[in-house]
C-alpha cells in the first residue's frame, strides 16, 4: 500500500503520463481488471525521451503478484 507522500507523486505523475501532450501511457490492466494505483505498490520507472524525463507508473497486481510493465506512446 502506498504511502502518503508515494500518493502524491503517483498523483503528479498521473498527470503527466496518462493526460499528457507528449507521451501517454496505457492504464495499467492485469488479471482481467484496471488496476487502481492508489490502492497497489506502485514502482516509477524513468525515461528518457529527447532531453525530457518521464516517470511511467509500473504497479504490482494485488491479484497475481506480478509487476505490470508501463505501455506508452510517443504522442507528438
Amino acid at each position: 500500500m502506498p504511502s502518503p507522500e508515494e500518493k502524491l507523486l503517483i498523483s503528479i505523475y498521473s498527470k503527466e503520463v496518462f493526460e499528457g501532450n507528449f507521451i501517454r501511457q496505457e492504464v495499467p490492466r492485469c488479471c482481467g481488471k484496471e488496476i487502481d494505483l492508489y490502492n497497489t505498490d506502485v514502482d516509477f520507472n524513468d525515461i528518457i525521451i529527447g532531453e525530457k524525463k518521464y516517470t511511467l507508473l509500473e504497479p504490482i497486481c494485488p491479484v497475481c503478484g506480478k509487476r505490470v510493465k508501463a505501455v506508452f506512446h510517443i504522442i507528438n
